[in-house]
């Protein structure tokens, strides 16, 4: 076996993040038979093409995420987040979607979610940072979500939103929760740590980031050829190590049902939230820990 080495690497070659995010994958499809996949993007430009707000998110296994939904303040209280709410649930019905789930935090948009028909099934308390609490919401899709208030400025459909408009949307959100939060240096920030061989090749990573007081792992993933040696397990143990240097006192992770919740559970994880059916026949856990 090649030598492997664990490596820090807060702005990975997008390579590296590619073929965890990859690897990650390959094994949903693989264990479910759901390969659908499909991005999720509406957007609202202004007359000089300049983005006023959007939704971006993704479909897959019968579920609608939505990732971001931002409207720019000159737009507020206009019915946009609604018509783009309405917009995607229309577009996740065509898909066959029966669900669509998505998170908040007590300073944003919940009233205006649970208007909408979603309630919440989990939550975590002081995240990012205390009194603070980070909810999870979800709801059955019906044809009736589909139908949104009319606006004046038209909502583009864009399934594959450029890296500027996401980043664009993506400001505007954090912007928001800075300003909401007045905690300008709890900067959110890249925790990647990536498992490389003596020939230069990722063999496995575990991708995430820092907000806060929280460690949240996106990815974890060790190449099929090297499973069974406790890899997984070092390279989470060094994200939550770093995490805690950092000051970070706790962390966060999602996982399904055929991945790799017996795993977290040793290493501390508990089960704080469920969504069953989540893609067809699994579930899909949330589970925090306290970092020493």
């Amino acid at each position: 076996m090649s030598e492997l080495t664990i490596i820090s690497e807060p702005y990975p070659q997008p390579e590296w993040r590619e073929t965890v995010v990859r690897g990650v994958d390959q094994h949903n499809v693989a264990a479910t038979g759901l390969p659908d996949y499909y991005p999720v993007g509406f957007v609202i430009r202004g007359n000089r093409g300049e983005v006023l707000g959007g939704l971006l998110g993704d479909i897959w296994g019968g579920w609608l995420m939505v990732g971001s939904l931002w409207v720019d303040v000159s737009l507020r209280g206009r019915g946009y987040g609604g018509a783009l709410m309405a917009r995607a649930h229309r577009y996740a019905l065509e898909k066959s979607c029966t669900h669509s789930h998505l998170r908040t935090g007590s300073y944003e948009a919940r009233p205006f979610y649970e208007q909408l028909g979603y309630s919440v099934y989990a939550e975590l308390k002081d995240h990012p940072v205390a009194p603070h609490v980070r909810y999870f919401l979800g709801r059955e899709l019906t044809p009736d979500a589909s139908h949104g208030p009319a606006t004046d400025v038209p909502i583009l459909m864009e399934p594959y939103v450029p890296s500027e408009t996401a980043a664009a949307i993506r400001f505007g959100i954090t912007s928001h929760a800075y300003a909401a939060m007045g905690l300008p240096e709890q900067a959110w920030m890249p925790h990647n740590f990536f498992l490389r061989d003596d020939g230069g090749e990722i063999v496995g990573g575990a991708i995430g980031d820092l907000w806060g007081a929280w460690f949240y792992l996106h990815y974890l993933w060790v190449d099929r050829s090297i499973r069974g040696h406790g890899h997984a397990r070092k390279l989470l143990k060094s994200a939550e190590e770093n995490a805690i240097s950092s000051g970070r006192n706790a962390a966060f992770l999602s996982t399904f049902s055929f991945q790799a919740r017996p795993l977290y559970e040793k290493l501390g994880y508990e089960v704080f939230g469920e969504e069953k059916d989540h893609p067809r026949g699994h579930s899909h856990f949330l589970m925090k820990k306290r970092l020493a």
